[in-house]
C-alpha cells in the first residue's frame, strides 16, 4: 500500500495533518526542491514557518487553488513535527464568497426582519422582496462556489500530487503514536 496523505473531504477547503520526525530545515529543503523540479506547473516558496504552493501564472486560472502548509514542534513529543496543510482559494476569492455571504445574510436579517413587522403592522410591505432576494443572494453564491469548484478540480489534484511527491521524500505519520 502506499503511503499518501489523506484528505478527509474534497469539498470547501480540504485539510490534513501529519507528523513527521524530519526537521523543519529537512522540510523546507524538500519542499524547494520539489518546487524547483516542477517549476513548469507548480510555483511557491518556502521559509521557516509555512510554504505556500500555487499552480504557475500562466496556469492560473481564477478559480485555481493554493496550498498553505505550517510547521510547527509538537507540544507534547519534542522529536515530531506537526505539519499542516490547507487547500483553498486564494484570500481575495476566499474574501469575496464570504462577502456575499454575510451580505446576504446581514440582508436576511435586517430588511427580513423589517418587512416582516412592517407587513404585521400595516398589512403590506414593499420591503417584503428582500426576502427572496437575500436567498437569491445566498444561493446564487453556493452555486457559483460549487461551479468554481469543479473548475478547479484538475488543478487540485496537481498540487495534492505534488504535497504527496513532497512526502514521499519525507517519513510521515497520521497518528502521533510512533
Amino acid at each position: 500500500m502506499e503511503n499518501k496523505i489523506r484528505i478527509k473531504t474534497l469539498q470547501s477547503r480540504p485539510r490534513f495533518k501529519v507528523y513527521t520526525k524530519a526537521s523543519k530545515i529537512e522540510l523546507i529543503k524538500t519542499i524547494k526542491n520539489h518546487l524547483a523540479l516542477n517549476n513548469k506547473e507548480i510555483g511557491g516558496y518556502a521559509n521557516q514557518e509555512f510554504a505556500m504552493v500555487r499552480l504557475r501564472k500562466d496556469k492560473q486560472k481564477y478559480w485555481a487553488p493554493q496550498l498553505q502548509i505550517r510547521w510547527e514542534d509538537d507540544e507534547e513529543n519534542k522529536e515530531l513535527i506537526v505539519v499542516r496543510g490547507i487547500i483553498g482559494p486564494r484570500p481575495n476569492i476566499w474574501t469575496m464568497f464570504m462577502f456575499f455571504y454575510g451580505l446576504s445574510g446581514a440582508l436576511l436579517i435586517t430588511l427580513g426582519t423589517y418587512a416582516v413587522s412592517e407587513y404585521y403592522v400595516t398589512g403590506t410591505s414593499n420591503w417584503i422582496w428582500s426576502i427572496p432576494f437575500a436567498l437569491l443572494l445566498a444561493l446564487g453564491t453556493f452555486i457559483a462556489s460549487k461551479i468554481g469548484q469543479q473548475i478547479s478540480k484538475e488543478h487540485l489534484i496537481e498540487i495534492y500530487k505534488f504535497i504527496n511527491s513532497v512526502f514521499k521524500d519525507i517519513e510521515f505519520y497520521e497518528d502521533k503514536d510512533i
